[in-house]
């Protein structure tokens, strides 16, 4: 049997080490904490915007028949608007998305306005009494 005496570097050397890879370890576990907390983030937005814009086309499409109906019925357009814009969740980190797709979802809520006015104006200065519901059907078709 051969005794090995460790030495007072041998013994510090073996603390350092030891200390560097507990560390090591406690940084890979924080970094996949990190990970999967910002992959449940960008899936709970993702879910989010996606019920949101699901309700609006849901709405569109509503408004759309119900257009569609009275024509039938009674020979005449009906009077309609835009929905309102869908609410997208603020609470969330946008920046986790792709941009591409960030600027789609937050810039939706000023295509509605801009789907609004054209709508509008076509209807009042062009007498065209189905801007609204082909306004309401571009939207719902982009929702």
């Amino acid at each position: 049997m051969n005794p090995v005496i460790w030495t007072s570097k041998d013994i510090i050397a073996a603390v350092i080490a030891t200390g560097l890879v507990a560390a090591a370890f406690r940084e890979l576990i924080e970094l996949a904490k990190v990970s999967w907390r910002k992959q449940s983030e960008v899936q709970y937005l993702c879910v989010s915007a996606a019920v949101a814009l699901e309700a609006f086309a849901l709405e569109c499409r509503e408004l759309k028949e119900m257009m569609e109906a009275a024509y039938h019925q009674r020979g005449a357009v009906g009077s309609i608007s835009v929905p309102s814009p869908p609410k997208l969740p603020p609470d969330c980190n946008w920046r986790l998305i792709d941009i591409t797709l960030m600027n789609e979802l937050l810039s939706f809520e000023n295509m509605v306005r801009k789907a609004q006015i054209d709508a509008d104006f076509a209807a009042h200065f062009e007498g065209n009494t189905w801007a609204h519901a082909s306004e309401v059907a571009a939207l719902m078709e982009k929702a």
